[in-house]
């Protein structure tokens, strides 16, 4: 579908033992600096041409992907989140759960408030497989976390869709949030592509694209 429609796909790798905890972006091997050497890089190489990419991510990949575009809102275009296993919310509680200081980033309630009005001023597209609303291994669990976000995937996806729709309309901005629940599917991204459609998702192919953007 990318030949298809004319779009480059960069695939970057974060392998588990270099990057134990990518899906956070603002960690401690940094993994948000990371992707933006790697940008910088195929630009420079002409891989990618000039502009701003969309981002998308499936999983870990989403959780990284929403914390990333929401700390720099300006190098990121239209998002496509799938999956996460959980969410940052637009709220007062401790990062990454939401926009609050932790003793290891005491600035971060600054830099994402601030940050809040341009991550939301952009099409963001969520979306979950309707089977994935049973926790497994694999889903972070606590008691704050689940009596802030649900249980499972599908209801924390549907709750932080509601609420940026909610933080936009707070700020006057008109929402751009996309979300829908795919039938027949799990956790497993070859049943979202192949039931679901996720990767014309993923690639706006539903839409006009705008030759110039290219999705990360």
């Amino acid at each position: 579908m990318a030949a298809r429609t004319g779009r480059t796909v960069i695939a970057p790798h974060f392998d588990k033992p270099n990057w134990p905890r990518f899906q956070l972006a603002y960690c401690k091997n940094r993994a948000d600096l990371a992707l933006l050497r790697l940008l910088g890089s195929l630009k420079k190489d002409g891989i990618i041409p000039p502009g701003i990419p969309d981002l998308a991510g499936f999983s870990g990949g989403a959780q990284f992907a929403h914390r990333f575009a929401w700390l720099y809102p300006d190098r990121v275009g239209r998002l496509c989140l799938s999956s996460a296993g959980w969410w940052t919310f637009p709220e007062t509680a401790r990062w990454p759960m939401g926009m609050g200081a932790t003793r290891r980033q005491p600035l971060f309630q600054f830099w994402l408030s601030a940050n809040l009005p341009a991550f939301l001023d952009r099409q963001i597209v969520v979306r979950v497989g309707a089977l994935d609303n049973i926790p497994d291994s694999n889903t972070r669990r606590d008691p704050e976390l689940d009596a802030r976000q649900g249980q499972d995937r599908v209801t924390r996806a549907t709750l932080w869709a509601g609420a940026l729709r909610d933080a936009a309309l707070t700020h006057r901005i008109k929402p751009d949030i996309n979300f829908a629940v795919l039938p027949g599917c799990g956790h497993s991204v070859a049943d979202c592509v192949t039931k679901g459609g996720l990767d014309a998702d993923f690639l706006n192919a539903v839409e006009q694209n705008n030759p110039e953007r290219r999705i990360a």
